[in-house]
């Protein structure tokens, strides 16, 4: 009896082994992509494995640090950890089942508000605030979900989606009160002094971001950590986003992935602490610019759509491109940049340019007629029309032409010589009548003759 007793386990132990060399080994799949920064190049990793593994998240560099991009759980697919999804799935939910029944004859009466952590939809679990607690911020670290990551004990094993950068120190500024000029493309990033180890307080530590009008600007919080709300929900320490004197976010906690996007081209960001350190990590923010700058718009043309991506000008009826005899331009907007920098002006179609050329020849053989046929064209109600039978010759341009002449240059340069020939005798008349006016005799030794007969004294 014992010996067939070993030889069934023996056959257990030997179906189980087979089983066990049947089931593929855990894969993992990982790729390096390279970022070029100011301060250096910056190391993105893509990883894909099963979660019950343990996670090494390493920088090649001793001068770069890492924060997590992407941390992602996904209860729905189990291909990185060789199990069957069915099996699995199948096994949760008599198991789920089981625990309901039992709870259901024990704990009814608490099944008002009482939720229960097995109930949650575990398909994708973001677990990025575990990983910056562990890792954001160090050159190396590892990561277990089963034991890093609060109610991960229980989980059944599946695939796990990581992406984190190993970024440059010289790359990320830190300095509070400054301005940065946002450029296209990556952007920049910041990080809070004193990130990941604590944050300083005691004033506010804020910074400018600018770009060109027309652009916004992108705020992403990688890793956000500071003073946890206080029990009534206000915050002794907060982070905030101002545009304009309005506030565009306000938060104090824990947070990863957080975005903010400004509706202009200036925001400014804030770190307001009320103690001069405290032992949080801070944030790492990274700023990018949305959209491209404002384009003049070419003579005879407006945009009848506009979006971040593109914008769509349009020449008024009867204008078009002259380059592409279109009368609509789609402009795409890639890295901060749109796919043409200027535009040229709309000009007429060769429609309108004839109608324009068949309205005056109208108007010029109107002219003519009128000469012709003797029509007075006036202003006012009694212009009349009168119709001769005069009728000109070929002569009679020439003649026209020299009377014209006569009235625009003789008859002028006639009466000019006219008036200077009469202020000429005027002035010599007046001439000769004061000549008439000066007496015969003249000098203070010319003496008066006496008449006869008086005696001189």
């Amino acid at each position: 009896m014992a010996s067939r007793s070993t030889q069934i386990v023996l056959l257990l132990l030997a179906t189980r082994f087979t089983l066990l060399l049947s089931t593929p080994f855990p894969s993992i799949t990982r790729s390096v992509v390279a970022v070029k920064l100011t301060g250096g190049h910056m190391e993105i990793v893509h990883e894909e494995r099963c979660s019950d593994s343990t996670l090494r998240l390493t920088c090649r560099s001793l001068k770069a640090f890492i924060f997590v991009l992407e941390a992602e759980y996904q209860m729905d697919r189990t291909e990185y950890c060789g199990y069957d999804l069915k099996r699995v799935q199948d096994q949760s939910i008599r198991y789920k089942n089981g625990r309901s029944r039992y709870r259901s004859k024990t704990n009814r009466q608490l099944r008002g508000n009482y939720v229960d952590e097995d109930d949650e939809d575990l398909s994708n679990v973001d677990l990025r605030s575990s990983l910056n607690r562990r890792c954001s911020g160090h050159q190396h670290c590892r990561f277990n979900m089963a034991t890093d990551h609060p109610g991960a004990t229980t989980w059944s094993p599946a695939n796990l989606i990581l992406k984190y950068a190993c970024i440059p120190e010289a790359a990320v500024r830190k300095y509070c009160n400054t301005q940065f000029w946002v450029p296209g493309g990556e952007g920049g990033y910041l990080k809070s002094p004193g990130y990941p180890l604590y944050y300083t307080g005691g004033n506010t530590c804020g910074w400018i971001f600018a770009s060109f009008p027309g652009q916004k600007i992108v705020l992403t919080f990688h890793d956000l950590n500071i003073r946890s709300p206080e029990t009534d929900g206000s915050c002794v320490d907060v982070v905030r986003i101002r545009e304009n004197s309005n506030t565009l976010y306000e938060f104090c906690g824990t947070a990863a992935g957080i975005k903010v996007t400004s509706s202009s081209n200036i925001v400014t960001l804030d770190l307001i602490a009320s103690t001069r350190l405290y032992p949080a990590r801070g944030f790492l923010v990274q700023y990018q610019v949305l959209g491209c700058p404002d384009v003049s718009l070419p003579n005879g043309s407006y945009v009848i759509n506009s979006t971040i991506d593109s914008r769509t000008v349009i020449c008024q009826v009867g204008s078009t491109f002259p380059d592409t005899k279109n009368r609509t331009r789609i402009l795409e907007c890639k890295d901060g940049r749109w796919s043409e920098d200027s535009l040229p002006n709309c000009v007429a179609t060769s429609a309108v340019i004839l109608k324009a050329e068949r309205e005056n020849n109208h108007i010029s053989n109107l002219s003519e007629d009128s000469l012709t046929s003797g029509v007075r064209i006036g202003r006012g109600d009694d212009a009349a029309a009168e119709s001769t039978d005069f009728v000109m010759d070929s002569a009679q341009p020439a003649m026209m032409k020299e009377a014209d002449y006569v009235v625009d240059v003789v008859l002028p340069t006639i009466l000019i010589a006219l008036l200077f020939v009469g202020n000429a005798v005027i002035i010599y008349i007046i001439f000769q009548y004061r000549k008439r006016k000066v007496p015969a005799f003249q000098g203070e030794d010319v003496a008066l003759s006496a008449p006869s007969g008086v005696p001189q004294v």
